[in-house]
């Protein structure tokens, strides 16, 4: 295959255009850099408040007086120490409900002191009553064990000896008889006489025989009914009274357990009202609200360092609840600002960001500020907390609660924390400066090799243009 001819002007200007685009960055053209007029046209402008950074809140905070009425303040605005007295509070109907609580205390301690009189009591009964259980427990036990060891076998034994004497008797009653008819058959008595005695003989014979069929019966129904009978009933009898033993022990320890849980519910009961009222004189005592720091007395409570939406009206007569807050206490030396950050202004608005705040009150007063924290979550919805540390000379003449304009600049993420590992770009860009430097070698060796005037002239442009362009993008 036979090659393209290449003129040497061609061979010269190939490496040398290969060796401009390397020198050419990437993203030349791409990023031009924008005037300072411009980058400082684009700000952001949020709205703030003067925050106290100490502050007191004026709050009863009682738990039993509820009911409280002013009966002085301290005007709003005015300047306050420490330990100053801020609130006056009426003491009539404090006393009156303290008076009541004393008496109600009091009934409590007599009803109380009966519950444990009557209990004490109780308990000595129901010793009385367990010793009666088991007495006739015991009872009950002894005469069953009387039955089966001894009563049984004499019941079976007195009817078996009834029913021996009842034959003895109709045997002897029936020998008698014959002996008399035998005897009178030989002797020479009157007939009348004779009559006589053997009737009565026979009317015993009859009698023994009678009585001997009826101790027949009684023994046959003391063996067969008399006896397991008694043993049914003695058995049942024992039974019975191990159940009532028990259920007496039973329902005796349920009564007293339960006796003495009521008991101890009154007693804790009367403790706690003992507490309250002790609870009560201990609020008596501060009827007045002091201040615990120095600073600038406002009525409300402030919160996020506002006031309250509305005017809050304190005079004479005015009822308060015993948690509210009547008023709080501002210290005007150590201000910062605090804002409800949208969620737009999340981006420019971060931590270490500086700003310029200008108060609405002095509007020609232009102070420093230092993002110092920003939420992560919202406190509210599509708000979140943002407090900012305020530095500057006429600081001094801002007082807590003004309001301000915080003003950011778009490129202010550039002096957050966040972006400090920016700065090293610089650096980076070090060796791209020193390139065409270590490549001038390089450059000149084609040039010694060939003759021709108008080559190396062509490089020196080349070159010329390669360093102009990397001089405009340094700037």
């Amino acid at each position: 295959m036979t090659p393209y001819w290449i003129p040497p002007i061609s061979r010269m200007i190939l490496p040398l255009g290969l060796l401009l685009l390397a020198c050419i960055p990437a993203s030349y053209g791409d990023d031009e850099p924008k005037s300072g007029g411009d980058e400082a046209a684009k700000t952001v402008q949020v709205a703030g408040t003067f925050e106290a950074i100490r502050q007191f809140e004026v709050t009863p905070g009682n738990k039993r007086l509820t009911e409280l009425k002013i009966e002085r303040i301290v005007p709003h605005g005015a300047i306050v120490t420490k330990g100053q007295t801020l609130v006056w509070f009426e003491t009539e109907d404090l006393d009156q409900k303290i008076r009541e609580a004393e008496t109600d205390l009091a009934l409590a301690k007599l009803a109380i002191d009966s519950d444990q009189f009557d209990h004490a009591q109780f308990l000595k009964q129901q010793a009385l009553d367990k010793e009666k259980a088991r007495r006739t427990r015991d009872i009950a036990q002894q005469e069953h064990d009387n039955y089966q060891k001894t009563d049984r076998d004499r019941t079976i034994k007195s009817a078996q000896f009834s029913l021996k004497s009842a034959e003895f008797s109709l045997e002897s009653a029936t020998e008698e008889y014959r002996q008399l008819e035998q005897m009178y058959k030989e002797d020479d008595l009157t007939e009348e006489s004779e009559e006589i005695v053997l009737r009565r003989a026979k009317r015993a014979m009859e009698t023994a025989a009678f009585s001997l069929e009826r101790a027949k019966i009684q023994h046959q129904r003391t063996i067969k009914q008399t006896v397991p009978r008694s043993d049914a009933s003695q058995a049942e009898t024992l039974t019975r009274a191990l159940i009532d033993y028990d259920k007496a022990m039973q329902a005796m320890a349920s009564e007293r357990k339960k006796r003495q849980l009521e008991l101890e519910r009154k007693l804790r009961k009367f403790k706690e009202q003992s507490e309250h009222f002790a609870e009560m004189r201990g609020e008596r005592k501060q009827v007045i609200l002091k201040s615990e720091i120095d600073g600038i007395f406002l009525y409300g409570k402030v919160s996020r360092g506002k006031l309250p939406a509305k005017p809050v009206e304190l005079e004479k007569g005015t009822a308060v609840s015993a948690q509210q807050v009547i008023g709080t206490v501002v210290d005007p030396k150590r201000l910062q600002l605090r804002v409800d950050l949208s969620e737009e202004h999340l981006a420019v608005v971060r931590k270490g960001a500086t700003c310029k705040v200008a108060p609405k009150a002095m509007p020609d007063v232009k102070l420093d500020g230092v993002v110092k924290s920003v939420m992560n979550v919202p406190f509210a919805d599509g708000k979140y907390d943002c407090i900012v540390t305020v530095s500057g000379k006429q600081l001094a003449d801002v007082l807590p609660a003004m309001t301000c304009d915080l003003i950011f600049a778009t490129n202010a993420d550039k002096q957050a924390e966040g972006k400090k590992p920016a700065e090293k770009k610089p650096a980076e860009k070090k060796p791209a400066e020193k390139k065409p430097v270590e490549k001038k070698p390089t450059e000149k060796k084609p040039a010694e090799k060939k003759p021709a005037e108008k080559k190396p002239a062509e490089k020196k442009d080349v070159k010329s243009k390669a360093t102009a362009q990397e001089g405009e993008q340094k700037k």
